[in-house]
């Protein structure tokens, strides 16, 4: 955008995204690997075909299959629906539970104590039986193990111990009252993802190094309906077993219907075109654009809506303009105060995501479980977060001591010139329109796109000003994105902050009191104290702004269906659609296939 580049009232939708998209759909599609070749033949409409989630054009670490082991990618890629599987899923749409290798919770009065039972006949794929030794064994191993091992810290920072009761039960006792825990760590399946470890396997090994693959052997074993056959660079090929526990324990009627699996990673650039060609059934969810050009050469190619421009939903997370609140001048509320006064989320929502996106004005989803608490709380928001007002955005700044140079732009207490640099990953749609906004208010304002490793070390370091970032967490409870402006977030400038999803560096001991307060609660949106206590914490951080929220995270989840049908979608919400979420192993149970 040039700097005179004027933005008035918000155009028509542009159609532009549409002509690249069709451009690089034109563009001839590269034969796919053949990935299975020297294996047993299995038809196209029995095999289901997906990119992970993450963009790669080679398989990372093809000889590490270890959930804990290297950056999880592959448990969150293709493991979690194939091998792995888990003691709890959570569907995300109603929030409710989902016991699977486990079939009771019972939690203490104190929040301290959680007793797990087993389900009855669960067994790995080498035919030995899953037991409470297992679930211990993968406790003390993270514990001892950490921070070395994914999931390590958290375990060792909330687990006091694990003990098998007998064979089918496990007692768990945490050092302090966590009312969320269980959920949290053993089900939640996003962030955290507890996978039981086969003791007889792991037992006397290097647990740092163990790669757990010897497809000689049935490694990786775990208690899910595929095996490895193959795994190399070009892909991961899983093949259904003959028994599966969960069909000869009833749990489920039949096995699934894919015969095989086949992980085939993808650069971003040729995820389009393979989703139009029909060369894969599912995979990262494309933009807007790209999905409306490959519908128009594919029309077997659906989302969460049958129609734009929000075709997507919500992945509980929102999009926010986050301060270093260290830094100055973001130090000071009333510059952050004054730069919300800038913004325009409703012109963000329309130039940016092209309408495809809703506004949000607090960093809470549109999960009904989170919205349970927003409605009550609703009028306050939209009155502490108001419109675009430049008058007020001026007193604000004054208030901080900053005056307009002879440029009319705003310039620092010392008479030096503001300028801000927001940071951005490269292609993100948003830096631009907010910089332009900003520019509009007399701020010198520009914006750098940076590739995803010095990005996130500048998030990581305290080494920005401002950013456009997601700020993920928010589930079914406020607490899980409030308490990210908890002040143990904020270390010492010069220090790297443990939390990505807590970048701000905001700190105020009023706000961490309520936090804890919430922490040590069983979240209800019925219980009216608890309800004080987020509108409290809510009213805190819309007031001192240590970020702006902007727009919702909506996701244009992509399927195909010109080989497998079944796939959730606004019309039969029957699980959340993420791919790289745990519960995906619920819509790879249910899928068919079309012929």
């Amino acid at each position: 955008m040039t700097p005179d580049a004027r933005i008035s009232a918000p155009p028509r939708r542009s159609r532009r995204p549409h002509v690249l998209a069709a451009a690089l759909l034109a563009t001839p599609l590269a034969a796919a690997p053949t990935l299975a070749q020297d294996l047993p033949p299995v038809p196209r409409n029995r095999t289901l075909i997906t990119q992970g989630w993450d963009l790669y054009n080679q398989v990372p670490s093809p000889q590490n299959l270890s959930p804990y082991n290297g950056v999880l990618l592959h448990q969150r890629n293709v493991l979690h629906y194939t091998v792995n599987e888990a003691l709890f899923y959570t569907n995300h749409i109603t929030n409710e539970l989902i016991p699977w290798q486990a079939e009771r919770l019972q939690v203490s009065p104190d929040f301290r104590e959680f007793t797990i039972t087993l389900r009855d006949g669960v067994r790995w794929s080498d035919g030995q039986p899953l037991t409470a030794e297992d679930v211990v064994f993968t406790f003390d191993t993270l514990k001892a193990n950490a921070p070395g091992m994914v999931m390590s810290a958290p375990i060792r920072e909330w687990v006091e111990s694990a003990v098998a009761v007998d064979p089918r039960t496990v007692r768990i006792r945490l050092t302090k009252p966590g009312p969320r825990w269980a959920q949290d760590t053993l089900a939640t399946g996003q962030t955290t993802r507890f996978i039981v470890l086969p003791k007889h396997i792991w037992q006397g090994r290097d647990v740092r190094e163990f790669g757990f693959l010897d497809i000689a052997q049935g490694w990786p074993v775990g208690t899910g309906p595929y095996r490895v056959v193959r795994s190399d660079a070009n892909g991961i090929v899983f093949d259904r077993r003959d028994r599966w526990w969960a069909v000869d324990a009833g749990l489920v009627r039949e096995m699934p219907a894919p015969l095989r699996a086949i992980y085939r990673p993808s650069t971003v650039e040729a995820l389009p075109q393979l989703f139009a060609a029909g060369e894969i059934d599912m995979g990262r969810a494309l933009t807007v654009g790209n999905l409306e050009a490959a519908r128009a050469r594919n029309p077997r190619i659906q989302s969460w809506n049958t129609q734009g421009p929000v075709w997507g939903i919500t992945a509980g997370c929102t999009h926010r303009l986050a301060f270093n609140n260290q830094a100055a001048p973001f130090d000071r509320a009333p510059v952050r105060q004054g730069i919300a006064a800038v913004v325009d989320r409703a012109q963000i929502a329309e130039l940016a995501w092209e309408g495809s996106a809703p506004e949000a004005r607090a960093p809470f989803a549109s999960f009904p479980g989170v919205q349970a608490y927003v409605r009550q709380i609703e009028p306050m928001i939209r009155e502490a977060t108001g419109s675009p007002d430049r008058a007020r955005a001026d007193r604000l700044f004054q208030e901080a001591g900053m005056s307009r140079g002879p440029d009319n732009r705003w310039r620092l207490p010392d008479g030096q010139p503001w300028q801000v640099s927001i940071i951005a990953q490269q292609g993100d749609p948003i830096a631009p329109v907010l910089a332009r906004q900003m520019q509009q208010a007399g701020i010198d304002t520009v914006f750098r796109p940076l590739q995803d490793t010095p990005y996130f070390d500048a998030l990581a370091g305290g080494t920005y000003g401002a950013a456009v970032f997601v700020h993920c967490g928010s589930l079914y409870d406020p607490w899980q994105t409030l308490e990210h402006f908890h002040s143990k977030y904020a270390p010492p400038a010069g220090q790297r902050a443990g939390n990505l999803r807590a970048i701000t560096r905001y700190a105020n001991p009023e706000l961490d009191r309520i936090l804890d307060r919430m922490e040590a609660s069983a979240p209800s949106a019925t219980d009216p104290a608890y309800m004080e206590m987020v509108r409290d914490a809510t009213r805190i951080v819309l007031r001192d702004v240590p970020q702006v929220t902007l727009t919702e995270e909506v996701h244009p989840i992509t399927f195909n269906t010109q080989y497998w049908t079944g796939w959730p979608s606004a019309a039969d919400p029957y699980v959340a659609p993420f791919v790289p979420w745990e519960g995906f192993a619920l819509i790879v149970h249910r899928l068919r296939p079309r012929q």
